[in-house]
């Protein structure tokens, strides 16, 4: 029978113990440092790029395209200067020092074919990028207005577009927060399963040190199995919560919070399917481990147990493609695909509140089948310390339960 008193004790044990540890501290501090290098170097070379000023001379052989180029840099940090044909050679001893960024060549005939050239210091060079599309505008205007459009018309012509989807109520929608969430949560999920695989290998190591003897000498299989998901569980939810807030915080120097778009009814969902995810894997995850002799063959069984949940990864464009699609509303139903794939589909689209609770509820039912489960093989392994139980053995030990 369960004991919370005994649950409890394990739970803060376990959280403690890892709390304390190197790797933990190691991994919750590299990675958000990490983070906000990857966005400083990002942010400092991106404003450097954006702060240099081009310089572009520009031989033009029609002696009409200039002034369309001038009107299409005209908001840009980019100087153009007009320069005579035949100081080609001049120009391309300026680039190779380093006084140009390069020279733009128009005749008559690439102005009609659109092959522009320009010429720089190595191909590899980023500045052709910059200056693409306002030749590419400057180009435009010029061959509408030699087929006799007004600058008004020509204006018209060359407006960008702009799709903005919106919703049937009216609202608008935004890309970074249809997007957000889908990302968040697969982050999040890995992270839990990382979690898993930390309990796993504690286990192994209790195994083989014997420590696991003394362990069960003073609380049941189960109550062992349980204090462990939960003080794992709880150290993942405050990893987790680190390294989101790091990563909002350095994402607010691209894009605007508020565009997110996480409200309470999308947070609560998915942080049930994720609860209920990690608590059902972390089952499984301590009970291979139970059942190994070594780290070796553990790392095979984690190799197995990350699979599974990881299935429906591969289909994802299809589901992200059609969320409401039948199969995909009854793969929702399997109980080791939910997580996943209910994490998948609220990010893309409005799953209606009667599917969210049955599928909620099938995952319930799967998460005490995996919790029952792995702790009759996570009680009847632990004590198994010199071999790795066969799938045969640990059939019957549940054929013997049920």
């Amino acid at each position: 029978m369960l004991k919370w008193l005994n649950v409890k004790r394990v739970f803060r044990w376990e959280f403690l113990k890892n709390l304390k540890s190197p790797l933990f501290l190691v991994t919750t501090l590299m990675i958000p440092l990490i983070m906000l290098v990857a966005v400083g170097i990002s942010y400092y070379t991106g404003t450097r790029v954006a702060q240099e000023e081009l310089r572009v001379a520009v031989i033009d052989e029609t002696g009409e395209f200039f002034p369309y180029l001038e009107s299409s840099f005209s908001n840009m940090p980019v100087t153009l200067s007009l320069s005579d044909p035949a100081q080609r050679e001049r120009l391309a001893d300026q680039v190779e020092k380093g006084e140009l960024s390069g020279y733009l060549v128009f005749t008559e005939e690439n102005v009609q074919t659109g092959m522009i050239d320009y010429y720089v210091r190595s191909t590899k060079d980023m500045n052709a990028a910059l200056i693409e599309k306002p030749v590419k505008t400057a180009l435009t205007s010029y061959r509408l207005e030699k087929m006799g459009l007004t600058v008004e018309e020509i204006g018209l012509a060359t407006a960008p577009m702009v799709l903005q989807p919106r919703s049937i109520s009216g609202e608008g929608i935004s890309i970074v927060g249809a997007i957000a969430p889908f990302v968040v949560s697969i982050i999040l999920l890995i992270a839990v399963m990382t979690s898993g695989q930390v309990l796993m290998y504690g286990v192994l190591k209790e195994k083989r040190n014997r420590i696991v003897e003394i362990l069960l000498s003073s609380v049941s299989a189960t109550d062992l199995l349980l204090g462990k998901v939960l003080g794992l569980g709880l150290l993942g939810v405050l990893q987790i919560g680190i390294w989101v807030t790091v990563g909002l915080v350095a994402a607010s120097r691209f894009i605007d919070l508020s565009e997110l778009g996480m409200t309470a009814e999308t947070i609560l969902p998915m942080l049930l399917f994720l609860i209920g995810g990690y608590i059902m894997f972390a089952a499984l995850f301590a009970a291979m481990g139970a059942t190994m002799k070594g780290v070796e063959e553990g790392s095979q069984a984690q190799s197995t147990v990350v699979l599974i949940p990881m299935i429906p990864m591969f289909a994802s464009s299809a589901i992200i493609m059609s969320p409401n699609a039948l199969w995909v509303r009854i793969c929702s139903h399997i109980p080791v695909f939910t997580p996943i794939m209910m994490l998948m589909r609220l990010s893309v689209t409005a799953v209606p509140w009667w599917e969210i609770a049955s599928t909620f509820v099938a995952m319930m039912l799967g998460l005490g089948f995996f919790v029952s489960f792995g702790a009759r093989i996570f009680s009847r392994g632990l004590l198994q310390f010199d071999r790795t139980l066969s799938l045969g053995e640990i059939g019957r030990m549940i054929r013997r339960e049920y």
